[in-house]
């Protein structure tokens, strides 16, 4: 073995003792309870407006002035979002559900057994860089066991601050994206309280003569909603799908870089 081969060994393995040195889970749980935080308040966005969708679909909001009958159905505008929010409703209770597995993780990776045992195991790794009498298959599996139980110890850690990260770095359009999912709550709502009520002869007449403009706001606000449920959906399986799987490509490219003989 080269002086330069023992050297960067010796580096490896003095970063290994470091990390195991140092925990992650106070500093990790923080993170993660600000992106349950976020996850969970979307979340309930969500079903709110998919619980006063649901309520409009199926319902029609009639005005009858001077006996002429006109007709809403609001229910088929708001069908298409309907059927998208709960489609994001159930990818952020996976989300919420992924955060919680990944909370048991960096738990168990900052057990003080397991950190210990991979000090102990660098320190010995590189008291045999020392030792020739050592044959260096044995010496580089032992090594290599350090370095991927290291590196199995960081990766969701590592997930988490980049997750983290993206979803700060994208939250001014996840707030204008909840905002329009709120005022379409609001605007479904009173369409609710208005079809339950009883309308006078002369709202009536004047409702009527607004019944166009009324159904073409139901179906911008639908429209903008479906926008704003369409980009949630996007940041969240970029978020909580797609990074990790990239991560995880990166992982395993990486640790069969370190199982080559």
């Amino acid at each position: 073995m080269t002086k330069l081969h023992r050297y960067t060994f010796i580096g490896l393995l003095l970063i290994c003792i470091v990390l195991a040195l140092v925990p992650f889970e106070d500093k990790i749980n923080t993170q993660l309870t600000h992106m349950l935080t976020v996850t969970l308040a979307v979340y309930a966005v969500a079903r709110g407006l998919n619980a006063v969708v649901s309520m409009a679909q199926g319902t029609e909001l009639s005005i009858e002035p001077l006996g002429v009958g006109v007709t809403l159905a609001p229910g088929e505008i708001l069908d298409p979002l309907n059927d998208l929010i709960e489609q994001v409703s159930t990818v952020l209770l996976v989300a919420s559900a992924s955060i919680g597995v990944q909370k048991i993780v960096v738990a168990m990776g900052d057990i003080d057994t397991f950190r210990w045992i991979i000090v102990a195991l660098s320190l010995v790794s590189m008291t045999t860089l020392f030792i020739k009498r050592i044959p260096s298959k044995a010496r580089n599996i032992l090594i290599k066991i350090v370095l991927i139980a290291t590196l199995l110890r960081c990766v969701v850690p590592i997930m988490v601050l980049v997750t983290n990260y993206t979803q700060e770095w994208l939250s001014y359009d996840r707030e204008q994206a909840i905002t329009v999912l709120v005022n379409t709550q609001q605007e479904v709502t009173v369409l609710n309280q208005s079809n339950s009520e009883n309308q006078s002869w002369f709202e009536g007449v004047k409702n009527s003569l607004d019944i166009d403009a009324r159904l073409e706001a139901v179906k911008q606000q639908a429209e903008q909603a479906i926008e704003a449920s369409i980009y949630i959906l996007s940041e969240f399986v970029l978020v909580f799908v797609l990074l990790p799987i990239l991560l995880g490509f990166v992982l395993l490219f990486v640790m069969r870089k370190l199982t080559v003989s």
